[in-house]
């Protein structure tokens, strides 16, 4: 199966013209609606929606919010995707389902030192659609542009297969090493932010040789 791609943190409305404009189009598109130099407010979202190119589904990525923050930003426009990027717990996760009836994504942040605990994850695996592996970085929730130790996938892709939850990948990942992560390690999907930039904006040269690169791979691994 292909490996699916969301590039996140888009702010301004010319990148995803431009992306539309030269069909680079991921499978999902994120925006920030938590503490972050990428964060845009609902209203922004609202006129950033229409903007979406046609096949990429748009995911909010949203830090221990209350079901009332995430009600601002559908208000203005629906997500395809709810990503949970904090502490939210299983039951916190299935209200946000069923309120907002779109897919969720749970993320998990692996430290530098920290031990995995894979039992902890039990208690969302009939209600998260797509866990997200990050690394954690204290004082910051994604975008950290780091990597953690890909060893550690094994197990969570395992849990993931075993119940039918899409397994992304991010922290640190772009064109020059994405390649490697997919053939090595064989998540789902990987999600890239910083990797795709310059100077702190989304840099269309990158994601055009990012999926250059992975559709190269994809046919190799196909033939």
């Amino acid at each position: 199966m292909k490996a699916k791609l969301k590039i996140c943190g888009i702010t301004e409305e010319d990148t995803l013209q431009q992306m539309a404009a030269e069909r680079l189009v991921p499978d999902q598109i994120g925006f920030v609606f938590a503490p972050s130099r990428r964060r845009i407010e609902p209203e922004q979202w609202g006129a950033l929606a229409s903007h979406i190119p046609a096949g990429a589904k748009a995911a909010g990525v949203f830090v221990n919010p209350s079901l009332e923050e995430i009600d601002a930003v559908f208000r203005e426009q629906p997500l395809a995707i709810v990503q949970l990027h904090g502490m939210e717990s299983a039951a916190f996760c299935k209200a946000v389902k069923d309120k907002f009836h779109c897919r969720i994504t749970k993320a998990v942040g692996l430290s530098m030192e920290g031990k995995d605990d894979i039992a902890e994850l039990a208690p969302y695996s009939e209600i998260i659609d797509m866990l997200l592996l990050d690394t954690a970085i204290p004082g910051q929730s994604g975008g950290t542009g780091r990597t953690f130790d890909w060893e550690r996938i094994a197990p969570y892709r395992s849990w993931c297969h075993e119940h039918g939850v899409e397994l992304f990948v991010a922290g640190g990942i772009h064109a020059g090493n994405a390649v490697e992560l997919l053939a090595g390690h064989k998540p789902d999907g990987i999600d890239l932010s910083s990797g795709v930039e310059t100077d702190g904006r989304k840099d269309l040269n990158k994601i055009r040789t990012l999926i250059e690169r992975m559709n190269a791979y994809e046919h190799r691994d196909s033939l």
